[in-house]
């Protein structure tokens, strides 16, 4: 009895079928270490270990402009009196604020309004009169003529004048922040220092840096300023002062 040989067709497809189920494992093997790899690698690149410090620093400019609210208030028995003696004391002041130097763009209407004027008596309400109100935003550039100013308003305006306030400010409102923020950084780096060195680590270089980002930028503020009225026969002294700047950054350090 012969035995039967597998044809070369039947030979040729067994080996093509143990080949390309080899090749399937092998890709899938080599498949699953790429994805693994890839995976480690990205589990790796987000893990960052650092130090985080939030930084504060100061500094102090010379204000070089003032603000003045300057106006007059005049109170008659009707609106059209009352008006009337409002304008004629707001032209004096504005006269005033002319002659002392200050420029026309300098100068702008804040506040104006006619009211009446009202008594309550036995639980009824009467209009016994009306005042009016018209009140100027003065830039003065000369930070030194503030004083004499506020005389030429006081002595144009008389009792019907009105001062509201005066406020020193830079022209320049990054004069000073670049300063403070280097002071900020500053303190950042000593306060990251002290906590590598408590916890045994060797202190890197910044990761990231957002200056403002771990608290509020303050507005430059007045600081050491008065303002005080004298006697008739003395100028008013004003004291322009310095303002301060503060501020804040939030700085990541690595650690090795």
């Amino acid at each position: 009895m012969q035995t039967s040989r597998p044809s070369w067709l039947a030979i040729a497809l067994t080996a093509g079928v143990s080949l390309v189920t080899l090749s399937s494992l092998t890709l899938g093997v080599f498949g699953l270490v790429k994805s693994n790899t890839i995976s480690s690698l990205a589990i790796g690149s987000t893990q960052q270990t650092g130090i985080s410090v939030c930084g504060q620093g100061t500094a102090f400019v010379q204000p070089d402009q003032a603000n003045l609210t300057a106006g007059v208030q005049a109170t008659a028995g009707s609106a059209q009196a009352a008006r009337s003696q409002a304008a004629q004391a707001m032209n004096a002041v504005l006269a005033a604020i002319k002659n002392a130097g200050v420029a026309n763009q300098d100068i702008q209407t804040s506040y104006f309004a006619i009211e009446p004027v009202y008594s309550y008596n036995s639980n009824t309400t009467q209009i016994t009169g009306y005042s009016a109100t018209n009140a100027v935003a003065v830039t003065i550039h000369q930070v030194n003529s503030v004083g004499k100013i506020v005389d030429a308003v006081t002595q144009a305006g008389g009792d019907n004048v009105v001062v509201e306030g005066i406020t020193f400010t830079s022209s320049n409102p990054a004069q000073g922040m670049s300063q403070a923020v280097q002071n900020a950084l500053a303190d950042a780096h000593r306060q990251a220092q002290q906590a590598a060195h408590s916890a045994g680590v060797s202190l890197g270089a910044p990761i990231s840096i957002q200056v403002g980002s771990c608290g509020n930028t303050s507005v430059p503020t007045n600081y050491l300023q008065s303002a005080s009225a004298g006697t008739a026969n003395t100028s008013t002294p004003i004291q322009p002062g310095q303002q301060q700047v503060t501020a804040t950054v939030e700085v990541v350090y690595a650690v090795h």
